[in-house]
């Protein structure tokens, strides 16, 4: 199966559904910052993906959209909505309440997570998509 990634034009059309739905600005910070964050999870060396498994790549984009903080607002929720649309678009469904996932993203933007407990986060709470037990986030 090859592993669907987003654009930036994805990531754009999730940041102005996210400051549409919750508020605040929908402009840009820094465009540069924002394109190197969206390109974060395909990155690679030598022909290594920087990133070894879905998770990984899902903690990039919650990460670096995150930390880069590209957007004059809404970047956590950008990022954790786009780390959450890229599993599910690789066929896994991301499982758990909403006031864990939004303490363990606060805990991400004041930099007590790196990557790789995000991934570790993302896997303990997922399963595959035709799995339906539990809380769900879309």
């Amino acid at each position: 199966m090859e592993i669907v990634f987003l654009d930036l034009e994805e990531v754009l059309r999730i940041h102005a559904d996210q400051v549409g739905r919750y508020g605040g600005s929908g402009q840009i910070r820094d465009k540069g910052l924002l394109e190197s964050a969206v390109a974060m999870p395909q990155a690679g060396f030598g022909g290594q993906a920087m990133h070894s498994d879905l998770f990984e790549m899902a903690a990039a984009y919650l990460y670096h959209l995150i930390m880069n903080h590209p957007f004059v607002d809404g970047n956590k929720r950008t990022g954790t909505v786009c780390a959450l649309a890229f599993l599910r678009l690789n066929g896994i469904r991301f499982q758990t309440d909403n006031p864990a996932l939004a303490d363990f993203v606060m805990a991400v933007a004041q930099g007590q997570k790196n990557k790789h407990q995000i991934a570790r986060f993302l896997k303990q709470h997922s399963g595959s998509q035709d799995e339906s037990a539990g809380p769900s986030i879309p």
